[in-house]
């Protein structure tokens, strides 16, 4: 009882003791916490519009690398026919030739030999594969950046394309250095394995 009277009497005290600038402050916060609760429920929405979208997405999201390697693909076969293994076209012999690639490669090889040897390929196909990786790495590489994109001007294409032409080029001597086969680069390409 004593509860309720002391409140009654703290509301009435509270009331009649308010100006009109206490009333105004009064307003001003009960509409700012109407706001702020307003404003935090739109957050959530968003937030909750935001996931909806994000699980719709992960489907596509999911097939970038499958179609990634497809363009990879694609792009390659202007420039090496297809097949295992790798050989170049005549647009392909013509970069080699019109970049000069060769003179990076052969200054380079030493280097690139013990890069495709610290990978511990276990066959050819695999070997050609840890070389085509290596050479795109150069790209990023400061010291030898400038070379590149010289000779990639030079031939008229992107620097991709004159490292991949590179690669296949010392592919055959990589591989015999290794010890290993060029035959046995189509026995162990999983392409292969998968169309027949």
């Amino acid at each position: 009882m004593y509860l309720i009277f002391a409140n009654f009497i703290t509301n009435y005290v509270l009331l009649t003791s308010m100006t009109n600038g206490n009333w105004i402050a009064l307003v001003g916060v009960i509409l700012s916490v109407g706001f702020i609760i307003f404003a935090g429920g739109r957050v959530i929405e968003r937030v909750d519009n935001i996931k909806d979208e994000i699980d719709e997405l992960k489907p596509d999201v999911k097939m970038i690398p499958l179609i990634k390697e497809k363009v990879d693909v694609l792009w390659a076969s202007r420039y090496t026919e297809p097949g295992s293994p790798m050989v170049l076209t005549e647009t392909g012999r013509k970069i080699l030739q019109d970049s000069k690639i060769e003179n990076f490669t052969a200054e380079y090889y030493n280097e690139i030999l013990n890069k495709v040897k610290d990978r511990n390929s276990k066959n050819s196909y695999q070997a050609q594969e840890a070389l085509l990786e290596i050479m795109r790495d150069y790209k990023n590489n400061e010291i030898c950046k400038s070379k590149l994109e010289n000779a990639a001007f030079t031939a008229g294409v992107d620097v991709d394309t004159v490292l991949l032409v590179g690669a296949v080029n010392i592919r055959n001597k990589i591989i015999n250095d290794l010890n290993m086969k060029i035959e046995d680069i189509d026995k162990f390409d999983p392409n292969k394995s998968k169309a027949t």
